[in-house]
């Protein structure tokens, strides 16, 4: 009997000391929020387009210059025939964030490792990498390196190596290849907010922010709308009566 309960006694202290022994469990995952969807520029904005009135924006000397001989589409300074826009005259692509900018949708897709966003206009999009290192001489590209973590519900996303070719907004703000832009990208109610930093000290004297708000899209699709260096010639040949001196595809 004393034997029994010895050995009773000792299998519960054993079974006790590999309970304790047990590694804890790890924690669980954070969860963060969904931004996937299709998102709209709401029906009001502050400034021009969401970017302050450029009389705002600590433009250095060569950007205020650079800004004042463009010739935007429309505004104040707007000269259609004989515009600059490279958008409009090569087709360009709009780069960023003059893309989000434009009144068409645009969707988002958030998966573990990447968040997608697809534009409707020109059928563009951009990825951002999340929880990778930044690239610190990356290519230079129309739309940047952008790469993403998580802070709590927000997602930060910072992206350099941006073509100087193209304008900030349809206004003909310029930068130079030091763009470097950080978003805050989340949810306001049923919104999204991108609250977005520009520092570039080739063409502010300062950073400076911008305030984005995108309300969801009632419809999800999205539509194909692709402008190509041929609808505008076209368009200049029928409605400007000038002359093009290159082929246009019909």
């Amino acid at each position: 009997m004393i034997r029994h309960l010895l050995a009773v006694s000792t299998a519960a202290a054993l079974l006790a000391a590999a309970a304790c022994s047990k590694p804890a469990a790890a924690p669980a995952a954070p969860v963060h929020p969904n931004l996937s969807g299709t998102w709209l520029r709401p029906l009001r904005d502050t400034g021009v387009g969401g970017l302050p009135e450029v009389k705002d924006l600590p433009l250095t000397p060569w950007a205020a210059a650079k800004f004042k001989a463009e010739r935007p589409a429309a505004g104040e300074n707007q000269d259609f025939p004989n515009t600059t826009d490279p958008s409009l005259k090569y087709a360009d692509p709009n780069g960023y964030p003059r893309i989000s900018l434009h009144p068409m949708r645009f969707k988002l897709i958030q998966t573990d490792d990447y968040v997608y966003q697809l534009w409707e206009y020109n059928q563009n999009w951009r990825q951002i990498a999340l929880n990778v290192p930044q690239d610190p001489d990356p290519a230079l590209t129309w739309y940047g390196n952008a790469i993403g973590t998580w802070e709590g519900d927000t997602l930060v996303v910072d992206s350099i190596g941006y073509k100087d070719s193209t304008w900030l907004d349809a206004r003909g703000l310029p930068h130079t290849q030091d763009l470097h832009l950080v978003e805050r990208i989340h949810r306001v109610g049923e919104n999204l907010a991108f609250d977005i930093t520009f520092e570039d000290p080739g063409a502010f004297t300062k950073p400076w922010t911008a305030h984005l708000i995108f309300r969801p899209s009632p419809d999800g699709s999205m539509t194909e709308n692709i402008y190509t260096i041929s609808d505008e010639l076209r368009f200049r040949e029928r409605f400007l009566n000038q002359k093009v001196n290159i082929p246009i595809r019909r």
